[in-house]
């Protein structure tokens, strides 16, 4: 009876391990159908992408898959040596960071792992980013390119030296050039590259342009001479209609940059002096006209949300500066006056953040609220913000 009871029981424990192992065996085939339906729905996606800008292949799709894989491995973290090379610029490239070097642009993610880079041989580079995309110019060739964290875009040359350039979120760009006829001439390009219009100006040279977030606009700064004496005016353009809507003169004054804060508002910053100008009903107007009493304007820093800040440093002053941060419409949102001069700064879409003389970086929320302050072991040259994260870099230290 104990024989025939034993029997049963090891019976029953065959058949549920046999059961067991069905349903592990299933298990895993249904693992392995999801992660081939996976790959199946990532491989349609990139034909589906690449076959919607033409001249598809299957080595490129290999590359993009190859590239999109290889990325999920992490790098080796921040700091990182950037080898001999001197660092020109550095900023936010779709979540990465963007680094300018004489001989090429580097793209590394949070994890300092290399993504991607575009080399080149531009002896005065111009650089103008965007979202994902990013115009480089070399302003003594007139060579330039654009591409986004992938690849190249278009690429030609321009005729003539070039004294700025800007690339609108819309996909829209510019440049200001030397011309034959004209002391400058603007040239506006469409999103599909195609030249849109061009505005010579006559007596005056076009140092700093800016196309508003929709695309419709674009503002641009001459500098002109007249009696000994230096003034700027702001030309503000309808691209689509092809006309100056209107031509603000500011005498007495060299104003530097403008930016488009908003769709209709703009920014101009001169030594000593800001400007906020407005469009209404096809035409534009000086709102605002604030100088800076004994204070000289050290630097502006925008970003592409519209907000932006600005430093204001004392005539005569070696040890303190005053930090104002600004929403898109041009209204002051706080001002902190520090005991020491602000070397570098950067504004995030949520953070404000700059470095002092002391080597320590001091990070502020939109509502001026202190949300952290580190000290380096370096001298930073130049300081962007991504995300959550403060990259830093030093251009001597740099240097191997």
């Amino acid at each position: 009876m104990n024989e025939r009871r034993q029997a049963n029981a090891q019976r029953q424990r065959a058949a549920q391990a046999k059961k067991q192992k069905q349903r592990q065996i299933g298990k895993k085939a249904v693992l392995i159908a999801k992660i081939a339906l996976a790959v199946i729905v990532v491989l349609s996606l990139l034909f589906i992408a690449a076959r919607s800008l033409g001249n598809i292949t299957f080595s490129k799709a290999a590359d993009y898959i190859s590239q999109s894989f290889s990325n999920l491995k992490p790098g080796d973290g921040y700091p990182v040596q950037m080898g001999s090379g001197t660092v020109d610029n550095m900023t936010s490239l779709g979540g990465n960071l963007a680094v300018l070097r004489d001989d090429g642009l580097i793209l590394l993610n949070s994890t300092a792992k290399e993504i991607n880079s575009y080399q080149h041989s531009y002896s005065k580079p111009e650089f103008n980013c965007i979202s994902n995309r990013f115009l480089l110019t070399d302003r003594t060739t007139g060579r330039f390119f654009i591409a986004d964290s992938n690849e190249v875009l278009f690429e030609s040359q321009l005729e003539k030296e070039v004294f700025c350039s800007t690339l609108g979120e819309k996909g829209n760009f510019a440049f200001s050039c030397a011309a034959d006829d004209a002391a400058s001439v603007l040239k506006v390009y469409s999103s599909s590259y195609d030249n849109e219009f061009t505005f010579k100006c006559s007596e005056e040279y076009i140092i700093s342009a800016s196309i508003s977030q929709n695309g419709k606009y674009i503002a641009a700064v001459g500098i002109g001479s007249k009696n000994a004496a230096v003034y700027s005016t702001v030309y503000i353009i309808d691209i689509k209609d092809q006309k100056v809507l209107s031509q603000l003169p500011i005498n007495a004054a060299k104003v530097n940059t403008i930016y488009f804060t908003e769709n209709d508002i703009a920014v101009a910053v001169a030594e000593s002096s800001y400007y906020i100008i407005e469009i209404a009903k096809d035409k534009a107007e000086i709102v605002l006209d604030n100088k800076v009493e004994n204070h000289v304007i050290a630097s502006f820093t925008p970003c592409e949300n519209g907000c932006f800040s600005m430093v204001f440093t004392k005539f005569g002053s070696i040890d303190s500066d005053i930090l104002v941060f600004f929403d898109s419409s041009g209204k002051e949102k706080f001002n902190i006056e520090t005991k020491t001069n602000v070397d570098c700064v950067d504004v995030s879409d949520k953070y404000v953040c700059f470095t002092d003389s002391n080597n320590i970086v001091y990070s502020y929320n939109y509502s001026g609220k202190l949300i952290g302050k580190t000290q380096l072991d370096m001298n930073a040259q130049q300081l962007t913000v991504i995300g959550k994260y403060d990259k830093l870099h030093n251009q001597i230290a740099a240097s191997d």
